[in-house]
């Protein structure tokens, strides 16, 4: 999952914060819990790693990311598994989508992208705007690709130091517990997240976090959905273009 970055070529890999509010919708309904006294509830620590590890174990999952910092929006659609992922990605001008299907990786993008994102010429990326584009692990931009959309980059995206837990609520039918936290920061970047996760698996529901970076605002939410549903990572079935006929020799 990439995050909006500071230059060029940059925005796939940056991993500094930034960016999104998404309305969480429904009303919550609390719902009352009686706890036997010899069981102790687990610390907003034990319970955010039970989260991550039950979440990072699954088979695949389903997720939609908006971020905004800096005037800058980005929207990402994707569905990991622990080997594989796709993703599709608005980011300013650039619209692309991105495929890692545990052999190969893939990208598909408009000519903005392909200059951003994988660092083609202007002509090169005109030429070749919205074509599929095969990449191998030789290629410079290969790297992204296969780490940025599997399991790993996913959950990657949820950063927060958990301070407390909430009691159970009941959330368009489904029990989910909350943890609220800060978001581990230095100097400059400050904020706060949330992490709520249905109550009987700890797979996670939805992520919220905001802040300032250097005065300036940013925001992010993450909903993941679909946990272990069958999810079929396939790229382009023929007439990929090699990412190496592209470059230019030097």
């Amino acid at each position: 999952m990439r995050r909006p970055g500071r230059g060029a070529r940059t925005t796939r890999v940056t991993t500094w914060v930034a960016l999104a509010v998404v309305a969480v919708l429904g009303t919550e309904i609390g719902l009352a819990t009686t706890k036997s006294p010899t069981v102790r509830a687990p610390s907003p620590e034990q319970l955010l790693r039970e989260s991550l590890t039950v979440a990072g174990a699954a088979d695949a999952f389903h997720y939609r990311a908006v971020w905004r910092a800096n005037g800058v929006s980005q929207i990402v659609v994707g569905d990991a598994r622990p080997a594989s992922g796709s993703e599709s990605i608005v980011v300013g001008g650039d619209r692309f989508t991105a495929v890692f299907t545990g052999q190969m990786a893939y990208f598909e993008g408009n000519a903005a992208a392909l200059r951003d994102q994988l660092g083609l010429p202007v002509a090169t990326a005109s030429a070749n705007d919205d074509k599929w584009i095969s990449l191998q692990p030789s290629d410079g931009p290969y790297g992204s690709v296969e780490e940025g959309v599997t399991t790993s980059a996913a959950l990657a995206q949820v950063v927060i130091a958990p301070l407390a837990t909430s009691h159970p609520r009941r959330t368009h039918g489904v029990v989910v517990s909350r943890i609220t936290g800060r978001i581990p920061h230095g100097r400059v970047v400050t904020g706060s997240a949330r992490l709520d996760l249905v109550s009987r698996s700890k797979l996670p529901t939805t992520y919220v976090a905001h802040g300032s970076n250097g005065g300036k605002p940013w925001s992010s939410t993450i909903a993941f959905s679909h946990w272990g549903a069958s999810v079929g990572i396939k790229g382009p079935t023929a007439g990929a273009l090699p990412f190496s006929s592209l470059v230019p020799v030097a």
